[in-house]
């Protein structure tokens, strides 16, 4: 299998991060972006549980070419899992990584 490589964006900070599996779910997918570290040793990106004192979930979402506006791309719809080709996602393509404050 070919690398596949996404460009992550999130704040201020745009990366060329490594798929080891482009056919994990994206909740898997996230999981391994929390936790992935740089050659430095410090996570890639700072991705806090609570953020600002509210509890936070962050997602990916990519931009529709043609309206120009963020698509969320949803890790699951009912109880379905979802992947990086149910966005049509690609190889080189940018995905920016967005914080969803969690209501309560």
């Amino acid at each position: 299998m070919d690398d596949f490589f996404l460009f992550l964006k999130y704040r201020h900070k745009t990366i060329k991060f490594r798929v080891a599996d482009p056919t994990i779910t994206l909740d898997v997918l996230m999981t391994n972006l929390r936790n992935a570290v740089g050659k430095d040793g410090n996570r890639i990106f700072d991705l806090p549980d609570i953020l600002d004192g509210t509890p936070t979930d962050y997602y990916f979402a990519k931009t529709d070419e043609e309206t120009g506006k963020n698509i969320v791309l949803q890790p699951k719809i009912g109880k379905t899992l979802l992947h990086l080709s149910d966005y049509n996602v690609h190889n080189g393509d940018t995905v920016s990584v967005i914080a969803d404050p969690i209501a309560g």
